[in-house]
């Protein structure tokens, strides 16, 4: 699924801005690979694949479907021994993760590698029922080692809207990651802002001067 125009345009912007934060801050977190920011919208009866490290694998899908109970979505990790942060209890379930929360393999193990994000009350443990900015947690293979990362979600089960923000994952096989780590923070995009509205003066002080 392509994004629209729109949402090209906020993924350049952020793009950018991420690029810059990761200079500014390449120290702090030099093997973290952020997305930008990607806004993708899963429409219902529909599903849409990740590929996390842009190689020749898709790395993960996630699930907007309707089933007989209503609307459901799902994850499932595509390879041995990717799995989610979750738990079992019934079904699979992966565990809506805040920003800061620890993924690495002491809590991916025992997890699931298919599991449900919410389904109303068919999956009374799923915790993605009503959910902005909530992170899935999740292990996945490069070149058959394990890595770590995050893909940041917003999903109204009821509505039956499933979208995706963004992801990121440690680049350095085996190591943790903290979910929203590589994240820009806000002062980035401020200076990003501001350089963009300097830019655009002094492309008007020409302009008038011609």
């Amino acid at each position: 699924m392509k994004p629209t125009h729109d949402q090209a345009t906020r993924l350049t912007k952020y793009s950018l801005a991420a690029g810059a934060a990761a200079t500014a801050t390449a120290g702090a977190h030099a093997a973290v690979q952020y997305s930008g920011l990607q806004n993708i919208d899963i429409a219902q009866f529909n599903s849409q694949d990740l590929n996390l490290d842009g190689d020749a694998y898709n790395d993960i899908l996630l699930k907007n479907y309707v089933f007989g109970g209503g609307p459901y979505q799902g994850v499932y990790v595509n390879f041995a021994p990717g799995k989610v942060v979750g738990l079992f209890s019934g079904f699979g379930y992966a565990t809506a993760l805040n920003t800061g929360d620890l993924i690495d393999a002491t809590t991916t193990a025992g997890g699931p590698f298919q599991a449900s994000l919410a389904y109303g009350g068919n999956n009374p443990n799923a915790q993605f029922n009503s959910v902005t900015g909530a992170f899935i947690g999740l292990e996945f293979p490069i070149n058959a080692t394990s890595h770590f990362g995050w893909i940041r979600v917003d999903i109204d089960n009821a509505a039956g809207t499933f979208n995706i923000v963004d992801w990121a994952y440690e680049d350095q096989p085996g190591v943790g990651i903290n979910a929203g780590d590589g994240i820009p923070e806000p002062g980035s995009l401020a200076l990003l802002a501001a350089g963009a509205v300097g830019l655009a003066a002094k492309r008007r002080r020409k302009t008038s001067a011609a």
